[in-house]
């Protein structure tokens, strides 16, 4: 019975460390294969205060009771629904944010091992500290590199909740213009609405709009005209429409095909894809498309996307019609032609260009004249004739010159002149003195300032004769640059 009682009690005891080791490994992979939390889970608005300055005193209170009726209305919004536009733009915004942080990491790491040559470590602990800091470097660099192959996962309905701000009570001001985005990140909101109040003929207009981060620029824009009597049922129509916007379940889609398959499409001035964009999701409300192709002319088309509903564009591109037509000078003179800045080659030259657009022809010969032409492709024939300026004589600008040369001479007619007083002057007095002492030396010195002096008028008798002809001639060439009307 002992015996029994033994083996039995073995028994259970091998049983139940089975079954503890069995939930164990159980536990163990439910926790490997546990799903990872989905990155920006929130889509927080920010309601800023409505701006009432254009309405009387006693009117402007109908501000703070739109946006605070308005904030009570959106607390029945639960989530919303990502665009495959807004949820690109999160996903991005993620990647580089992860991919930072992991980076700072690494960096200050490196920095740490750097800054140990400065610490004062013995030999031995500064090897210890090196060793540590190198295998944290290697698990940093792993992690940095997991970082850059990640594939993180964005909410696509995140929840949808107002900023502290609003949940508390208070509607800031809304920003200026330029200021939209870093609003939205000072606020920690990833739209804001905003709007105005104005009398309207004795009625209320209420301008709003939504502004969302992903898109940088407002989504969503309306209008209300509405007495004071109609404000529940404003309420409940701006509500209505905002909900629809916010939530996202009603966005629109737009597919785009064009031919040639190589043709650039581009939704709302930006890239959507080649020949094909397949179906895209876009918010509801006027977007513009436009595609474009090389050696073929552009299309652009506006259209005004529908809540649930697809619309599906197609363009097909007409090949540029081209014209040639031959660039020369005359006389068949050689020079360089240019098609605005860029070279052609030398004269005479054949090119080719779309039929009736504007071409900037310039050429430039190797004696530096040059000319230039604008005119229309096709409507000139097929030559084009660049006419060369006339050759100017050797100075281009004669009266200009010659008012250089007046003020010139009468400049050094004003330095010659007490030269020629003060060096006569200076001889003068050696030849009073000579006369008197008789000395021999005063007499050589007054014989080369005498020199000198004669030399000195000699000068000024030139430069005067200089600045009468400077004169003449400065008033001879103003004459003949005045135009004969002024003449007359």
């Amino acid at each position: 019975m002992i015996n029994n009682l033994v083996r039995d009690s073995k028994f259970f005891a091998v049983f139940l460390f089975l079954f503890v080791l069995s939930v164990s490994a159980w536990s163990k992979g439910k926790v490997e294969e546990a799903v990872i939390d989905p990155l920006n889970p929130e889509w927080a608005l920010c309601i800023t205060a409505l701006d009432v300055s254009a309405l009387p005193p006693a009117q402007k209170i109908l501000g703070e009771l739109m946006v605070r009726n308005l904030a009570e209305s959106l607390a029945d919004l639960h989530h919303r629904i990502r665009v495959s536009e807004e949820f690109a733009y999160y996903k991005d915004v993620a990647w580089v944010r992860t991919l930072g942080d992991a980076g700072k990491k690494l960096s200050a790491k490196r920095t740490e091992r750097d800054q140990l040559l400065y610490k004062g470590y013995p030999r031995w602990r500064y090897k210890n500290e090196i060793k540590t800091i190198d295998k944290s470097i290697v698990t940093l660099e792993e992690e940095y590199h997991q970082a850059e192959e990640a594939l993180l996962e964005i909410a696509p309905a995140p929840s949808f909740i107002l900023t502290s701000e609003n949940t508390g009570g208070t509607f800031p001001t809304p920003p200026s213009a330029g200021g939209e985005y870093r609003f939205c990140v000072t606020q920690k909101a990833d739209a804001f609405i905003t709007g105005e109040i104005v009398e309207f003929h004795g009625r209320i207009l209420l301008s709003i709009r939504m502004y969302t981060l992903y898109t940088r620029s407002f989504e969503y824009e309306d209008s209300f005209i509405f007495s004071t009597d109609d404000m529940a049922q404003i309420r409940e129509e701006l509500t209505g429409r905002l909900i629809a916007v916010i939530s996202g379940g009603r966005s629109a889609a737009i597919a785009v095909k064009a031919q040639p398959e190589g043709a650039i499409i581009l939704v709302k001035e930006s890239f959507a894809g080649q020949g094909d964009t397949g179906v895209m999701e876009y918010p509801p409300g006027p977007t513009d498309v436009a595609v474009f192709a090389d050696g073929y002319n552009g299309a652009q088309a506006m259209v005004d996307l529908a809540p649930g509903e697809l619309t599906e564009l197609q363009f097909s591109l007409q090949p540029v019609q081209e014209t040639s037509f031959e660039i020369d000078l005359p006389g068949n003179e050689r020079a360089s032609i240019y098609q605005g800045s860029l070279y052609l080659g030398t004269s005479p030259l054949t090119v080719t260009a779309p039929l009736n657009q504007f071409e900037y022809i310039h050429a430039e010969t190797p004696g530096g004249r040059t000319s230039s032409a604008i005119f229309r492709a096709g409507q000139t024939g097929d030559m084009v004739t660049l006419p060369l300026p006339t050759p100017q004589g050797k100075d281009p600008k004669p009266l200009g010159t010659a008012r250089d040369r007046y003020y010139g001479a009468w400049t050094r007619f004003w330095i010659a002149l007490p030269v020629a007083f003060m060096i006569s002057g200076v001889s003068s007095t050696y030849e009073n003195a000579y006369i008197v002492g008789k000395d021999p030396d005063v007499g050589n010195t007054y014989q080369i300032l005498n020199a000198v002096s004669i030399g000195a008028w000699i000068g000024l008798g030139l430069i005067t004769a200089e600045s009468f002809y400077r004169i003449f001639r400065y008033t001879r060439t103003a004459s003949k640059s005045v135009p004969a009307l002024l003449k007359k």
